[in-house]
């Protein structure tokens, strides 16, 4: 009755500190210092660390409640030597679950091959982003010199430049057929990822295949080929599943020296190319494999991670030459002032605030997570397998990190593509309860595995019709896929937008560049010229630095695009970004109206 006891007062406990920890939440406030940054910040005097602040406090609280209790009231000890691989004996992989994982990648690229490609309108401001700077660098070659990137140069620049070059052709549809694959990248590192969970779990291999086969099944509806929605998992986090794959593998092979390793020293340089946000989840992961690492006292590994992450920056700073500064200004500019140019203000948990109720979710499910991580430090029990215990406590802290995503913009969409990780730690945690509870089951063995055989056969059934397969789509695909690329970009613009280019072409043949103050950042790609300055993408200027910068690159400007049909998303430019506007006003004098757009010549 004892443990009973001190269960039911935990639980007590815990309940007690998360109500705490959100009625100080709105307590917990940084004295605002006006950086002259219009946002919604700045209008509420809400300083850009408040909310990460605010959610480590959320986070911290019920957490050290529970390892106070366990290690004054319960007088346990926090043990790492539990991750150490000496405690518990692998099971073997099999070759059945290898050929299963196949089939799944099989599957997922015949599903790949039959999709109908996208024509809705173009995203002006999103998909835009996407474009002018890649076409930019198209024509003169460069990266952050020549744009001021607000993601990654190869989600904003590289990406589209190089499926331009594989088809020698620049489109609209290549760029949204790149996304396309992305995705697919994206569930097939899934499946492998769920593969490198399972392969060393569970000793029985009907139940190696059920656990992969349910798992799989269910992280596959995280994530959709429609690009207009947003998804558990996004697939910028490409970057943090290929780190956590070489990590899972690593703990598969752990009495060898894993020359893989190098690879996550590319990844640090690879994630801030690719994005910045992403990124810094990539290098606290890294942070926890050199920890485990030396728990482990694999010093060969340690080293070799350490040394590629050396040898890679240096690479890259050598290859990248002048562009390296331009990158580094570029992204200490971009964590400095993103969150006072974006920043939506998190909802405090348990209130009415909108999206509170997604939010409170996301944060609760984290603290779950990290408390049952901590238990595996303080359990001697085998039921989990050090091995187990790894793949958990990494999935619990990439899920930890992972909510900055939705600290800088808390909005729907964002605080959502935040779940895709703490919903896969919830689904590997609970279906290997599952599975040894049902190991434990007093029915006859014969029965036992008869009945996980046919759920594996169902499963695998039911898995090849979810997924929708075309076979004249699949056998038509280069016929189809050369017509989609190859599609004139006004079968992608509205009415609107194509009378405005329509209009704008004559006006424009005899300029070199143009110039945004608008948020349609597609326009320079539409009108084939480039922005005259780096920032094409107006939406993520702010600070005066940045607008001083932005007026000094404009002196040779003769036109400028002054407002167009997104300038309502946040503070319109004009607002938000006065000394470009009254040195615009003060500079350029002939006014054109086209519709909603604006358009002043110097």
């Amino acid at each position: 009755m004892p443990f009973k006891k001190d269960k039911t007062v935990l639980i007590l406990l815990i309940t007690i500190l998360i109500f705490f920890s959100s009625y100080i939440w709105n307590f917990i406030n940084i004295p605002f210092r006006d950086d002259e940054i219009l946002g919604e910040y700045s209008v509420n005097n809400h300083h850009s660390l408040n909310d990460s602040l605010r959610y480590l406090v959320f986070i911290l609280i019920p957490i050290t409640g529970y390892l106070f209790f366990k290690l004054l009231i319960e007088k346990k000890k926090l043990n790492f030597s539990y991750l150490r691989h000496s405690n518990l004996e692998f099971s073997q992989s099999t070759s059945k679950i290898y050929i299963v994982n196949l089939f799944f990648i099989f599957i997922l690229v015949l599903e790949f091959l039959s999709l109908s490609f996208p024509t809705t309108t173009l995203d002006i401001f999103h998909e835009g982003q996407k474009l002018s700077s890649a076409y930019k660098g198209l024509l003169d070659g460069s990266l952050w010199s020549g744009s001021y990137i607000t993601t990654g140069i190869i989600n904003e620049n590289l990406g589209a430049r190089f499926i331009w070059m594989i088809f020698s052709h620049e489109s609209i549809g290549s760029v949204r057929l790149l996304e396309l694959i992305y995705i697919l990248i994206f569930k097939i590192l899934l499946i492998c990822l769920i593969y490198e969970t399972t392969k060393k779990n569970f000793f029985s291999e009907n139940l190696k295949l059920f656990y992969f086969l349910s798992t799989s099944l269910i992280s596959l509806f995280f994530i959709d080929y429609d690009l207009s929605t947003g998804d558990s998992f996004s697939y910028r986090d490409i970057p943090i599943i290929i780190s956590l794959v070489i990590f899972f593998r690593y703990i598969n092979n752990i009495d060898r020296i894993y020359f893989p390793l190098i690879f996550l020293g590319l990844l640090s340089v690879v994630s801030f190319l690719w994005s910045i946000d992403r990124a810094l989840i990539v290098f606290l992961l890294l942070i926890l494999i050199c920890f485990y690492l030396l728990i482990n006292k694999k010093y060969v590994n340690f080293f070799l991670l350490i040394f590629s992450v050396i040898i890679f920056w240096t690479l890259t700073y050598i290859f990248l030459g002048k562009e390296f500064n331009y990158f580094i200004e570029n992204t200490f500019s971009i964590l400095k002032n993103i969150n006072y140019i974006f920043g939506i203000i998190h909802p405090a948990p348990f209130s009415d605030m909108q999206n509170s109720s997604r939010a409170t979710k996301s944060l609760l499910l984290i603290v779950f997570s990290i408390l049952i991580s901590f238990s595996f430090l303080f359990s001697k029990k085998l039921k989990y397998s050090w091995h187990f215990k790894v793949l958990i406590i990494t999935l619990s802290f990439v899920s930890f990190c992972s909510y900055i995503y939705a600290l800088g913009r808390s909005d729907g969409g964002h605080i959502k593509q935040t779940t895709g990780i703490i919903l896969l730690f919830y689904l590997v945690f609970t279906f290997y309860n599952l599975i040894k509870y049902f190991e434990k089951l007093s029915l006859n063995h014969r029965f036992k595995d008869n009945f996980i055989l046919f759920n594996n056969i169902i499963l695998l059934i039911f898995f090849i019709f979810s997924v929708e397969i075309n076979i004249n789509k699949t056998v038509n695909y280069s016929q189809r896929i050369k017509q989609y690329i190859h599609l004139n970009d006004n079968s992608f613009l509205s009415k609107e937008q194509t009378y405005f280019v329509e209009q704008m072409e004559p006006l424009t043949r005899n300029y070199q560049c143009l110039q945004l103050f608008t948020y349609d950042a597609a326009l320079p790609y539409l009108l084939k010229k480039p922005n005259c300055s780096r920032y094409y993408f107006i939406y993520s200027v702010g600070s005066l630095k940045d607008q001083k910068n932005l007026i000094e690159e404009m002196k040779n400007t003769k036109l400028v695009i002054y407002s167009g049909q997104t300038d309502n998303w946040g503070f319109n430019p004009k607002k938000k970004l006065p000394l470009v506007d009254n040195y615009i006003n003060s500079n350029f004098f002939d006014n054109i109206k086209i519709l909603n757009w604006a358009v002043k010549i110097r």
